[in-house]
This record gives structure tokens, sequence and C-alpha cells, in this order.
């Protein structure tokens, strides 16, 4: 279907970047999808991600991708803007196409939608032409404006990805490295993969990987070895008294170490990336 000339239309463009809301970066790639796929509806998945937060963008991207109907998700967390870095359309099994950089922000969303079917490699004159847009005004730090976002309405308006640039092996695509997580009698260490707004460190750990029946920890930060933490195994925060530090599986199905009313985060000295060591009592 996908390399058809008679494509169908994608209602739906979901959004994604480091933009921030402010500086109206965001506004100037939704005014180009306006003016080219005006009846194209736009999710905003989210502006608010570190800049050049590479590996949280993929992961916000493939949480939300696959709670909608196959869409066009425009992805652009792009640090390498201007280099060699490919400009990628990718399609999934489940029908969906992702538009963004070659840098591993589109790979685990691909993976929750069914995997890579096939794969482009953006040409900026073409996919300038297809949009009617002068070729030459192709800035080198603004991709999201002048290349991402007219591949990706022209994509919902049904342009077969062909047309837009050069087949490659979805293989050849770049993938970010996964999560370290190390395990021997007794202990784990695990990667902190996201601390969210409410200060909740999920670790690349699943509660199901933990010993049945298991109550009770010890937690130690790696970048704080003198300090050590004893937590309960909880299933909501109500189960902890205030300021009590637990353990329970988050939304999306981590290991989360989280404080009732304050931020474990903050409490823990955890970072994004960091490690965390668990003792299991």
């Amino acid at each position: 279907m996908l390399e058809s000339d008679d494509m169908e239309r994608y209602p739906l463009i979901t959004f994604l970047s480091d933009y921030g809301r402010d500086d109206g970066y965001d506004s100037a790639c939704e005014a180009v999808l306006a003016s080219l796929s005006p009846a194209t509806r736009v999710l905003h998945v989210s502006h608010g991600v570190d800049v050049g937060d590479i590996r949280d963008g993929a992961t916000i991207l493939s949480r939300v991708a696959p709670l909608g109907p196959p869409a066009v998700h425009l992805a652009v967390i792009d640090p390498g803007v201007g280099t060699s870095r490919r400009p990628v359309a990718v399609c999934a099994e489940r029908g969906d196409v992702l538009v963004g950089p070659d840098n591993g922000l589109l790979m685990p969303a691909l993976a929750t939608l069914g995997g890579a079917t096939t794969a482009w490699d953006l040409d900026p004159v073409r996919v300038r032409s297809q949009a009617g847009l002068p070729p030459g005004q192709l800035s080198h730090t603004f991709h999201g404006r002048d290349l991402f976002a007219p591949a990706a309405a022209l994509l919902a308006n049904g342009r077969p990805p062909a047309l837009l640039g050069s087949a490659i092996d979805p293989s050849s695509l770049v993938r970010l490295p996964e999560p370290r997580l190390e395990r021997d009698d007794g202990h784990i260490r695990a990667e902190v993969i996201e601390i969210d707004r409410f200060g909740n460190v999920a670790l690349c750990l699943s509660l199901d990987q933990l010993p049945e029946g298991l109550r009770h920890l010890e937690v130690q930060v790696v970048d704080e070895p003198d300090v050590f933490w004893n937590l309960h195994v909880v299933t909501t925060f109500s189960d902890l008294q205030p300021g009590e530090l637990g353990m329970l599986q988050d939304s999306w199905g981590h290991a989360s170490l989280a404080l009732n009313g304050a931020s474990a985060a903050e409490v823990l000295g955890a970072r994004l990336g960091g490690m965390v060591h668990l003792s299991l009592l």
C-alpha cells in the first residue's frame, strides 16, 4: 500500500520535539503542517523534552504512538541537524509512518508498532519540490520546519514516500543502546530510564523480574555511594507513609522508586542515565 500511487490519507499527525513552547519553533512547524495539510489534525505529544535528550523523547513517543490510530508521527530531537545524519521516513507494520532524524529517536516507537517494514532517506530537494517550496531555502539548523514538517504533511496527504527519497534497508537505521541491567545473587544494578515531574524514578526493570513475594529492598544510588535506603514494595502511593520510600510498578510497567508527597529523585540524588543498586533483603 505504501509504495502505490494511491495511498490512503492519514487523519492524524503526532508531533514531538525538544523545541519547548516559548520560542515559536513548534508553531513554525505546525504552520507548515497546516499550510500543506489543513484537514489533518495535529496531536502535540510533547515539546518539553530536555534539549537533545533523544532517549527520553524516544520513550515518550513509544508510549503514545500505539494508543491512537495509524498516523504520521513527526519527531524532531536532532542535535545532529546539518550533519551527515540521515533524515528518514519509516513505515511500520501497523501502517504508521514515522518521520525524523536517523539517530535512534524513532526506533522504540517502531517496535511498539510492529517493527519497520520499509524506510527512505529523505531528499530535501524532492521533499520541498513535492511541497511546492523553494528548494534553496533549506536551513542548516531547522530541518523540523524546512524538511521534516513538509515531509510529514505530504505523507499525511497520501503522497507515496518513494517520491520523497531513496529506499534504504530498515536494518541500517540507528538504534539506541539498551539500558543497562546487571544481576547477580541478591543484587540488581538498573539504569534510571525516566524521572517524571513528580520525582518518581523509573528503572529498566519490572516488578516481575524480582523474586516472588519480595517486600523489602535496600537501595543505593551509585553516584551516592555512602547513602543507603530501605524501601517497601507497594502497590499504590497511598500504601506509603508521608516521607516513606517505596517501589511500585508505574503506569508503563516499570519498577519505580517513589516517595509519598515528595520527590524520590531529589531525596536519593538520582539522575537520568545513572545506576541504582538494589540489594534484595
